[in-house]
């Protein structure tokens, strides 16, 4: 797993090559010299400059991006068949961002690993995925693959989303927020969880939760003003 803050989450008090030399050989039964030698690798294949040197430093000597590119050795270090992603890119700036998005994308290829990334910026989705979900109040609302979802979302909360996100075509354009707040998911109302924030939403909405709506066979979007539509072909609840 990449954590979306590697400052807290690698050990303050071990350097950098101790905390990846653990994981090796705990897990893949390495003697410390082997182990020490996948981790060069390790950092070599994130692409950190001066590897050697950085596996003796402690995580406060390396820079945000750095340290991330660190966090991510560190989660290869098993050799996962999945990634687990969250939000690595937030306390980023932009350029280091951007050269995040691509390290991940090239070692994905090459390792031949799924990548689950979790992120609330939908310009880093569409960089990063080939599918998205999109999740509200703990809920999966819609999911299908990049093109769907950014060309024709279909949920209401979907379509708030990108239209509350700044693109050049909007110069002198105002964002359109998503009104209200979000629910307590501790108490969740009956029905639609977007129902009180929704423009379209009807008295059916607040009593029953929307089924899955299948728009063709990777396309799902859970509202109930869907279900007697279709972009992409027959419509298919469950």
């Amino acid at each position: 797993m990449v954590f979306q803050e590697p400052m807290t989450a690698f050990d303050p008090v071990f350097t950098i090559g101790t905390q990846i030399i653990e994981t090796v050989v705990r897990h893949e039964g390495l003697s410390q010299r082997q182990a020490r030698h996948r981790a060069l690798e390790l950092l070599e294949m994130a692409q950190i400059p001066s590897p050697a040197r950085r596996l003796d430093n402690y995580p406060h000597e390396l820079s945000g991006g750095m340290r991330q590119r660190a966090m991510i050795a560190l989660a290869l270090s098993c050799r996962p068949r999945l990634l687990l992603a969250d939000e690595p890119t937030t306390a980023l700036d932009a350029t280091v961002q951007l050269q995040i998005l691509q390290l991940l994308r090239r070692l994905q290829r090459e390792m031949q690993m799924a990548v689950l990334f979790v992120t609330h910026d939908v310009g880093v989705a569409v960089e990063i995925s080939d599918r998205i979900a999109v999740m509200y109040a703990g809920r999966f609302v819609e999911t299908g693959p990049v093109r769907a979802i950014i060309r024709e979302p279909q949920h209401p909360y979907t379509r708030g989303l990108l239209a509350s996100t700044v693109h050049g075509a909007m110069r002198g354009r105002r964002l359109e927020a998503i009104p209200g707040a979000p629910p307590n998911l501790a108490a969740l109302p009956p029905g639609c969880a977007f129902a009180a924030r929704c423009r379209y939403v009807q008295p059916a909405c607040t009593t029953a939760v929307p089924p899955e709506v299948w728009l063709g066979h990777e396309h799902m979007v859970r509202c109930i003003k869907v279900t007697t539509r279709s972009n992409s072909g027959p419509v298919r609840t469950g």
